[in-house]
């Protein structure tokens, strides 16, 4: 089901940044075959974040440094309209899967590598881990905020790792779009820096004039105005976000100080802050955040609870999101029925989903090599001598 529907695409990444990247082609419809070392993902043993990236996709554990390892992954090559992957700079190559190798094989193909930094320039060569691009890219920094005299702020894991993985399945389909009119495949990358400068990108600068001054977080990193912040509660937090026409007033109303409606600027709200923010924390705290959201609603006013997601019961267990296909439920081989967020992009003509769980290590080895050509007896050969994996009698054991 979905737009891709038909569409091959070999997941040759680990962790987080490639795999993420291939799942989004997945849930698009493609069909994507996991391939990862015999021993497995080295992100398999981080539980969670690997089951998050992983759903829905076909699994073959195979040493890719055994001849008939490197054979089998050629070979899988050969049938796909994509690779993707996150290796360093050059590894790729040295294992006989880098873009020439596979190309040599299927001329058409769109090979993806995300990379840390690039495929140029001096820190081409390194790997690297989200947080050092939320710190490049000046995202850590404003986030404290530096300005209210706060530390510099790790905002949360995997920021610009699903923000590259996203600009990757927008090029890949790309690709794929110039594959289909020409025949022609290519090579393209994105880098977790690329992923940190998407949530960088108000930023420019114009020769000869100061830059644009972003909104700075108050010293408690509430909000940035009286009207765009979270307030405290009786029971819990509430974001407001009363920026529409009239809602301020509104606003104004509804906590019970219709004298403020005067500072009807978002400049002049901003400067009578220390006059306006005490007085309507004070209000809030009279009611919980769900009485306010309802309150505000009525008003007209922007506002939303802040929901711990982890409790597992908002937004994976709300009744519109299930309705609107935000939701997925599938169940996993040793874990049981699992949730997780849905369909990213509704299609009136070709729907996306149902989504299946994570693939467990070399679950679907033996499928896959019978439709490369190998025999039983050559799969039962190659297992037996550690070129390829499949779980046993013991699979349970494992995620």
């Amino acid at each position: 089901m979905g737009p891709l529907n038909g569409v091959i695409v070999l997941d040759l990444g680990q962790y987080l940044a490639g795999p993420y990247g291939a799942m989004l082609l997945g849930d698009l419809g493609a069909e994507v075959i996991k391939v990862e070392p015999v021993r497995g993902d080295a992100m398999r043993g981080a539980g969670m974040p690997f089951l998050g990236c992983q759903r829905g996709k076909l699994d073959l554990a195979v040493d890719v440094k055994a001849p008939e390892g490197l054979e089998v992954v050629l070979r899988l090559a050969e049938l796909a309209d994509v690779v993707h992957h996150n290796m360093t700079k050059g590894t790729a190559a040295r294992l006989g899967v880098g873009y020439e190798d596979l190309k040599a094989r299927n001329p058409g193909l769109v090979h993806c590598n995300t990379y840390a930094y690039g495929a140029e320039g001096p820190l081409s060569d390194f790997g690297g881990l989200d947080p050092l691009y939320q710190a490049t890219c000046g995202i850590e920094y404003e986030a404290g905020p530096m300005a209210e005299g706060n530390p510099p702020l790790y905002l949360r894991f995997g920021m610009t790792d699903t923000a590259n993985a996203m600009m990757s399945a927008v090029g890949v389909l790309a690709a794929l779009y110039h594959q289909r009119r020409t025949g022609e495949g290519q090579d393209l990358w994105t880098s977790l820096l690329n992923g940190a400068a998407v949530f960088a990108s108000d930023v420019f600068l114009v020769e000869g004039e100061p830059g644009p001054v972003r909104p700075v977080l108050d010293r408690n990193q509430t909000g940035v105005s009286p009207c765009y912040r979270l307030y405290e509660t009786q029971e819990g937090w509430l974001q407001v976000a009363a920026f529409g026409p009239g809602q301020w007033s509104q606003l104004c109303r509804v906590v019970g100080r219709p004298e403020w409606d005067r500072f009807d600027t978002v400049a002049a709200r901003i400067d009578a802050r220390s006059q306006l923010e005490p007085g309507l924390e004070q209000a809030f705290r009279a009611r919980t955040a769900v009485a306010w959201q309802m309150m505000l609603a009525d008003a007209g006013v922007a506002a939303e609870v802040s929901i711990d997601t982890y409790d597992g019961e908002i937004p994976l267990h709300d009744a519109d999101n299930e309705r609107l296909g935000l939701v997925a439920e599938y169940t996993h081989p040793t874990l049981g029925t699992m949730r997780q967020f849905g369909s990213l992009v509704d299609f009136s003509e070709t729907p996306t989903g149902p989504f299946g769980p994570a693939p467990l290590v070399g679950q679907h080895t033996r499928p896959i090599m019978e439709r490369l050509g190998y025999s039983g007896e050559e799969v039962d050969d190659l297992l037996a001598r550690g070129v390829i994996y499949e779980p046993g009698e013991d699979y349970r054991w494992t995620i």
